[in-house]
């Protein structure tokens, strides 16, 4: 009668391994012969081999002379414990390496992610500049640089900040390719201080010259009173 707590219910371990060989190898030595015995014996090897890689057991041992000899093999029963500070286990499948426990790290804090800052752009290279010799492999090299500069500048103009939503002259600068034309939005001159800046108050007059303008004032002509 089997009961739940029997070996047999859990999983099979090296020392079950053990217990299983042990068993059928006192059985195999006390029946008849046969084909149960025979099947028997071979169960008693098969075990022994999973024991020896399940475990990590040599299956054998040899010393190594200093003569060049070899003395062995010795099974594993074969030899004592004395014996094995100075022979050399065999293994019945290739041994893993045992490498050492690594501490357990701690968890590192979440950095802020700083803006970057601009990337370095060269200046643009004359071939004259070319640190090569030869005029031909200097403009070859002149304009590898070049064609790298201006991939940089195009990756810096895309990467540039998105414009803001103010529309004075000093929150969003007026470019050549700039088709604008700012205005006050109060008085709707534009050399009201107050289309330079949002922060100027609006003054209604369109007269050059005013403090906080974007339009100086006209430069006076000398009269010739010759």
């Amino acid at each position: 009668m089997t009961t739940n707590n029997h070996p047999a219910h859990g999983p099979v371990s090296l020392e079950r391994l053990h217990q299983i060989s042990e068993i059928l190898s006192k059985a195999a030595a006390q029946s008849d012969g046969g084909n149960l015995g025979y099947a028997m014996a071979d169960a008693v090897k098969v075990i022994d081999g999973a024991i020896a890689v399940f475990g990590a057991e040599p299956v054998a041992w040899v010393r190594y002379c200093s003569d060049g000899t070899i003395d062995g093999p010795l099974l594993n029963y074969q030899i004592d414990d004395c014996r094995k500070s100075t022979w050399t286990p065999l293994y019945a499948a290739p041994q893993l390496p045992q490498l050492p426990q690594l501490p357990q790290l701690p968890q590192l804090p979440q950095l802020p992610q700083l803006p970057q800052s601009a990337p370095v752009v060269p200046e643009e290279m004359y071939w004259q500049d070319a640190p090569v010799e030869g005029s031909t492999r200097s403009a070859a090299y002149a304009t590898g640089w070049n064609a790298c500069r201006a991939a940089m500048l195009q990756c810096a103009d895309s990467n540039s900040p998105v414009i803001p939503d103010c529309w004075c002259r000093t929150c969003r600068p007026v470019t050549m390719s700039d088709m604008r034309f700012v205005v006050c939005p109060d008085c709707g001159n534009k050399r009201c201080p107050h289309a330079n800046d949002h922060k100027n108050a609006c003054t209604g007059s369109n007269e050059p010259g005013q403090v906080g303008s974007a339009y100086p004032a006209a430069p006076q002509q000398e009269v010739n009173r010759g």
